[in-house]
């Protein structure tokens, strides 16, 4: 299948070796950005510093095409492997986050956490910055640069950030849904002209924005099944929780084989109506968390709906994809 076309503009991480980041306080989460997600309660909040550098990088597409992107990336960390992936944070309701802000790219970017951390002012090329914030509700959250409406997304600059409850329950949020193990699922997608005309200087009309690859986690299929890090590995009878993250600029109905899934929160607020359903929309810039009940043995897909998301540079699955991943019960 050969495409570039898309219906409308708004149709509407992950490594050879687990990546864990470490926060600055005892006892803090350790966030993989493979997509597991583990987190050691605490019995009171703590403060937590990250040192994030914005810079640019050489990623390399799953047909072997070389691009110029862009990510924060944490200088406590790791980001290596295929997915070069950028930085992620998990926090607990109370925790205070600090974050150093190096810009090391060549233009402004402005950092911003939708609901959250919004109207930062512009860090310019070669600042640096401290940004402060108290840790809100549990959930699931996205950061990006916003400088310039969805254009920081396009090239990549954004990252999950995960807040977990604060009586120290593995729930989605104090009083909900109870989970075995947890997963964070970056969703976003590259138009290899814009990455081009930004590394040459060039400007790029977001309007023509049409992307030709696609990731979950930094990766693309068959790379995302062959790396054991981006599996959701589950056990039956467990309770998986999915969060899926938005950094992209499409909208991707995420659809699983083998099992329903309930949709418990949108942007940190409850579902009220939930009902088991194989396929869940993320709008972008959005967060949905659900529960899979594992509920029979198998190795199964996990991929969007929105057929030009399975495909890298317009061909389709065999041998390249882009959005599909695997989920096996064992």
């Amino acid at each position: 299948m050969k495409t570039r076309k898309t219906n409308s503009k708004k149709q509407n991480f992950s490594s050879s070796r687990r990546n864990l980041l470490k926060a600055s306080a005892t006892g803090a989460a350790l966030f993989s950005l493979s997509g597991l997600t583990l987190f050691s309660p605490r019995a009171r909040a703590a403060t937590i510093t990250y040192n994030f550098v914005a810079e640019s990088y050489t990623k390399t597409m799953v047909d072997g095409v070389d691009i110029t992107a862009w990510r924060f990336r944490d200088l406590n960390g790791a980001n290596s492997g295929p997915g070069e992936l950028s930085a992620g944070i998990v926090a607990q309701e109370g925790d205070n986050i600090v974050i150093n802000l190096t810009n090391n790219l060549n233009t402004s970017i402005q950092f911003d956490i939708p609901g959250l951390v919004e109207n930062q002012g512009l860090l310019n090329s070669g600042a640096s910055a401290t940004i402060n914030f108290a840790v809100p509700q549990a959930g699931s959250y996205l950061f990006r640069d916003n400088k310039v409406s969805e254009f920081g997304q396009a090239m990549g600059l954004t990252g999950p950030m995960i807040v977990m409850p604060g009586d120290g329950s593995q729930t989605l949020y104090t009083g909900g849904p109870a989970f075995d193990r947890q997963y964070t699922l970056v969703l976003n997608d590259f138009d290899d002209r814009l990455n081009a005309a930004t590394a040459s200087g060039q400007s790029y009309n977001l309007d023509n924005f049409e992307p030709n690859y696609y990731f979950v986690n930094g990766l693309s299929y068959p790379n995302t099944a062959s790396d054991a890090d981006t599996k959701v590995a589950m056990s039956l009878g467990e309770d998986i929780a999915i969060r899926f993250v938005n950094a992209g600029l499409l909208t991707h109905s995420m659809h699983f084989h083998g099992y329903h899934v309930r949709v418990i929160s949108r942007n940190r607020v409850p579902v009220t109506d939930i009902i088991d359903k194989d396929t869940v929309v993320v709008n972008p810039s959005e967060c949905v968390d659900i529960i899979l009940p594992v509920n029979q043995l198998g190795k199964f897909p996990l991929h969007t709906h929105y057929i030009p998301a399975v495909t890298a540079n317009g061909v389709y699955v065999n041998p390249y994809g882009g959005s599909l991943l695997i989920v096996e019960a064992t």
